[in-house]
């Protein structure tokens, strides 16, 4: 979040479960992480965990899910995200990857914009969406550092803005104390026609603890433009992060604001497995 979502390179980790799985083997990782975040506008909450590992062997892997829930006292909708994600390096300087997801998203009749109506209810006695999609990643070093990332999201089309078919890429620059990436996303489904959105994150890690972030995103199709940042403090056997995003320009502008604690096991030495990365 606090780098506008600018992760399609150089996220690695248990963000690599949600922004490129093909990003996994380049660190070499046993992370832990919980989280929760807050959007105050919608009343939306979000609270979930993830694991990632990329150290025990060649093949990487990572689980999350999260229960989220958005407007409680009005269309009150309840969703559950799980997803899995395998990773695995062809050569030294690029990696493949594919996440399995699965979604459960729940709303009831009368609570939509409109009441009872076709355009914004839910449904009584099931899910108003329920089932599997996946995405598939790769990722290229070129060279130390420099990393170029594509992935595609839920690649099985289930057709709607809540699961949009979307193709994010993103190049950045990986160092110990700093990190750079420009992302672009094509979103094929919520707005009836393609639309793109265009962000640019940056990190600095100062005294061995302390990252500072902050990335803009330009969305088309909402019409927004993004600011965000965030801090933390990471030590060798955890980390906590806070991050915050705002709507600067847009038409309905949102706030989101989260905090994430990680635990670092470090099973089999904390050195980069493909290239370089935090």
């Amino acid at each position: 979040m606090a780098m506008g979502g600018s992760m399609a390179a150089v996220g690695t980790s248990t963000t690599a479960l949600y922004e490129n799985p093909a990003n996994l083997p380049f660190a070499r990782v046993y992370h832990f992480e919980a989280f929760a975040a807050y959007a105050p506008e919608p009343r939306r909450q979000s609270y979930g965990g993830a694991i990632a590992d990329s150290s025990t062997n060649r093949l990487a892997g990572g689980f999350a899910g999260s229960y989220n829930m958005m407007d409680p006292d009005g269309i009150d909708r309840k969703w559950a995200d799980m997803r899995l994600s395998l990773a695995y390096p062809l050569a030294d300087w690029l990696a493949v990857g594919v996440a399995g997801r699965y979604m459960n998203i729940r709303q009831g009749t009368g609570h939509g914009s409109f009441g009872s109506s076709l355009v914004s209810d839910g449904t009584p006695d099931s899910a108003l969406w329920s089932g599997f999609t996946v995405d598939g990643g790769l990722t290229v070093q070129p060279v130390t550092g420099l990393r170029i990332g594509a992935v595609a999201k839920n690649i099985t089309h289930p057709g709607n803005g809540l699961l949009p078919t979307v193709l994010a890429t993103g190049i950045g620059f990986t160092h110990e104390l700093f990190a750079i990436e420009a992302d672009s996303l094509v979103d094929f489904d919520t707005f009836g026609k393609a639309r793109p959105r265009f962000s640019l994150g940056a990190e600095v890690f100062l005294f061995g603890h302390i990252p500072i972030r902050g990335g803009y995103r330009y969305d088309i199709g909402m019409r927004a433009h993004t600011l965000s940042w965030g801090v933390g403090y990471i030590d060798k056997k955890f980390g906590v992060e806070a991050s915050g995003r705002r709507d600067i320009i847009a038409d309905h502008p949102m706030t989101v604001v989260s905090l994430a604690v990680r635990y670092f096991y470090d099973a089999a030495g904390n050195a980069d497995t493909i290239g370089t990365m935090e």
